[in-house]
């Protein structure tokens, strides 16, 4: 099992000091040189006592650690542990679910988990300092330019650009800020489907052939579907659950009701995307797209499985 923690920006000058490299790995540590001191200080090999933020504690028998420094310069400690099997309860309940864009993902039972679109609070933060980072790069390029054109002793390099390795700090903190936001989401959604559920079915979808759609792609890029389920599948596995995906054709065509293939009720691609809601021409059920796709997906896995 991997743990994540993450060391204090107060302490990066501390250990940027000692560790000159963007990782460094330490195999087959015994616990007699790393071991967890408290709920916020770490012992490391040539490091000593070090403190760090985390909400979960390494457990089980320790078999390395990764110190990486990230282009944000934050340090995080990757801990590899041996643990026991940790099966949650079997609960006898099975669900399946399908992905979209008006929400994460909708569930059969009717349950649909929200998109946040975290990046809207730092929109404006963030574009002010890659013009910013723009601006200064090109700057930085036009003075070594000319360094190496006037023959200087020792011309510049990037890295001797304060301003811009700060822009460039900068847009790295932004940018990881909403991407631990959402994966902070993503990981409390998955870790409830596998304690509320034995058997989770999903649709296998062609992500990197959807993202080709310049319409979409950010919305998509910015669902993380790939992401959800691939920590959907490990925490499957840890838990002693069970994850099937399905393909995901004519889904949102059929009845879940009567089991009816519609083909779209005779419209366009287009038009039928639009369609949120309707009624089966053959056994009159009103039907919600998402949760009739997600019933669809569900009784699909359920036959297969």
């Amino acid at each position: 099992m991997l743990f994540n923690v993450f060391l204090p920006d107060k302490i990066s000058f501390h250990i940027s000091n000692r560790v000159s490299i963007r990782k460094v790995t330490t195999p087959n540590v015994s616990i007699a040189i790393f071991k967890v001191i408290d709920d916020h200080h770490i012992k490391l090999p040539k490091l000593g006592a070090v403190y760090f933020c985390s909400g979960r504690l390494p457990q089980g028998k320790i078999k390395n650690v990764t110190v990486r420094l990230t282009v944000a310069n934050q340090y995080y400690i990757t801990v590899l542990a041996e643990c026991e099997n940790q099966a949650l309860p079997k609960t006898g309940k099975y669900v399946g679910g399908d992905l979209g864009l008006k929400a994460l993902l909708n569930l059969s039972d009717g349950y649909k988990e929200p998109i946040q679109h975290f990046e809207d609070k730092y929109r404006k933060k963030l574009h002010h300092w890659e013009k910013l980072r723009s601006r200064r790069y090109l700057l930085a390029k036009q003075a070594i330019a000319w360094d190496h054109h006037n023959n200087v002793l020792v011309p510049r390099q990037l890295s001797d650009f304060k301003n811009y390795q700060k822009a460039r700090v900068m847009v790295a903190k932004y940018r990881q800020k909403i991407a631990n936001q959402r994966l902070n989401q993503l990981q409390k959604f998955t870790t409830k489907l596998v304690k509320q559920y034995d058997t989770i079915v999903l649709e296998k979808l062609n992500v990197k052939g959807m993202m080709k759609n310049h319409k979409l792609a950010r919305a998509i890029a910015n669902a993380s579907w790939s992401r959800l389920v691939a920590i959907l599948q490990y925490k499957c596995d840890w838990y002693g659950k069970q994850l099937i995906q399905v393909n995901s054709s004519y889904t949102s065509q059929i009845c879940a009701n009567c089991g009816q293939n519609n083909h779209r009720l005779g419209l366009s691609k287009s038009a039928w995307l639009a369609v949120r809601k309707w009624n089966c021409p053959n056994c009159g059920k009103h039907l919600d797209r998402d949760i009739n796709a997600a019933k669809v997906i569900l009784s699909k896995g359920l036959a297969i499985q």
